[in-house]
């Protein structure tokens, strides 16, 4: 049993749920610090889990609990008005902190992401992956999930709901250069990032086909 740390963002969101309990269930790690606003509190307590509230607008951490942590971003929202100000903005903030202290930054970032783009969301997370890599983060490993396949999310929009279902069905034919678009569950997404920072994979971009582990 190992005396890993890992420190947890967006552990509210989907993938970030899921990364709770991959976490939680894993022996390896005997310390996790989830960061995040008040909504934090609804999760679960476990006991190798501190729930530590943050500001994210001028986050303050203890350096402390940063020494040879694993980082776990989820950090998403949904409103189109906070999109980059979240996405963008809060992830880099927090990682500026964590520069030359952690041992890695896994980030949920999203297929396609390329800062050169006419699209404002692949555009703004293929800025903060450039950004991130500018930084001492020890390992960077980017995730790319396309359409993240959960039906059954709380506050799934109607045009996300059918978007699934299309996932759900053109995914099996998508091959060749078209396979990092296959949807995937945010449950798979969560196993791979937790298994590739435990077996320290050098590795910085993850596929599709990288997280069906």
């Amino acid at each position: 049993m190992s005396n890993n740390t890992a420190i947890l963002l967006g552990a509210t969101g989907e993938v970030g749920g899921h990364l709770l309990q991959e976490l939680v269930t894993n022996p390896h790690y005997r310390k996790i610090y989830v960061l995040g606003r008040a909504s934090i509190h609804k999760l679960p307590n476990y006991q190798k889990i501190e729930k530590i509230i943050i500001d994210f607008d001028k986050p303050i951490v203890n350096p402390t609990i940063l020494e040879e942590s694993d980082i776990f971003c989820a950090i998403g929202t949904g409103e189109r008005q906070d999109f980059e100000k979240v996405d963008y903005g809060y992830a880099y903030g927090f990682a500026k902190l964590c520069a030359g202290k952690v041992k890695s930054f896994n980030l949920v970032s999203a297929m396609g992401a390329n800062s050169k783009t006419g699209y404002k969301y692949l555009q703004v997370k293929g800025r903060l992956e450039e950004d991130l890599l500018k930084l001492n983060l020890g390992t960077h490993r980017f995730y790319r999930p396309s359409m993240l396949i959960a039906p059954k999310r709380k506050n799934l929009e109607w045009s996300e709901a059918v978007w699934i279902k299309i996932f759900q069905v053109i995914s099996p034919v998508l091959v060749g250069p078209m396979a990092g678009w296959k949807g995937i569950r945010p449950d798979q997404v969560a196993r791979a990032m937790v298994q590739n920072a435990l077996a320290e994979n050098p590795q910085t971009v993850y596929l599709y086909k990288d997280m069906m582990v």
